[in-house]
């Protein structure tokens, strides 16, 4: 019986050990989404928090309404953010940022993807795919595609 219940609490130790990590982990996915892409991208125009955040050799791939892909690299993410704030489109005005909710965050080992739904005013707009890899100095954004939501 003390082998029973030595082999059932050890298990439940590591289970939990391994819980905590997982969310320790998920909690420093959500960090570097909601910085380097929610403050960087779509509702500051951060670029600090952009290179900090994105990978160097990130790519946006696009599926264009013709069905051919094509890719966007970091330099050319960011020079649309530039343009946003050329625009007068960032920073966001209040009332006006874009949230996402989480809708499922699949992490293994050192690889991570996120599904979220992105919000604008209130709707979904884009259904966002992201892809994290873990380097020495914490989880960077590395691969995004999105899909639009209809109506």
């Amino acid at each position: 019986m003390k082998k029973y219940i030595l082999l059932f609490t050890a298990a439940l130790i590591g289970f939990t050990s391994f819980a905590q990590s997982d969310i320790k982990e998920e909690m420093a996915i959500k960090r570097v989404i909601e910085s380097a892409y929610l403050d960087g991208v779509q509702n500051i125009g951060d670029m600090a928090k952009i290179d900090a955040g994105f990978h160097p050799d990130f790519r946006m791939q696009v599926l264009n309404n013709n069905g051919r892909l094509s890719n966007v690299s970091l330099t050319e993410f960011k020079q649309r953010v530039k343009n946003n704030m050329v625009d007068g489109v960032l920073p966001r005005k209040v009332g006006k940022h874009v949230s996402v909710d989480y809708l499922s965050i699949d992490i293994s080992n050192n690889a991570a993807t996120i599904k979220m739904d992105y919000i604008l005013e209130g709707k979904s707009v884009y259904i966002d795919y992201m892809q994290l890899y873990k380097f020495p100095d914490g989880w960077k954004i590395v691969n995004k595609i999105y899909h639009t939501v209809e109506g």
